[in-house]
């Protein structure tokens, strides 16, 4: 009866240091590293505006300023005018 009880302390002990070596690890590496838990719902909304807001202008600018594509000639690597 004595093993079981320490057989049941054991695990119940290595269960409490593996919870809270995985909690140590998810606060240092997903909260510490960023300074702050993931955004609010409004925090999120106010992130993705920007984000489009951001891919407009790209799109506006890449739209003003096309690539130009290089010459047909292999030894000739000047860009079209």
């Amino acid at each position: 009866m004595s093993s079981l009880v320490l057989l049941i302390i054991l695990v119940t002990a290595l269960g409490i240091v593996m919870i809270g070596s995985y909690i140590l690890v998810v606060r240092k590496y997903y909260w510490w590293g960023r300074g702050a838990p993931p955004p609010t719902g409004e925090e999120k909304r106010r992130l993705r505006e920007e984000e489009l807001r951001q891919r407009a202008e790209q799109i506006k600018w890449a739209q003003q300023h096309p690539n130009k594509p290089r010459k047909e000639s292999f030894f000739d690597n000047t860009k079209q005018t």
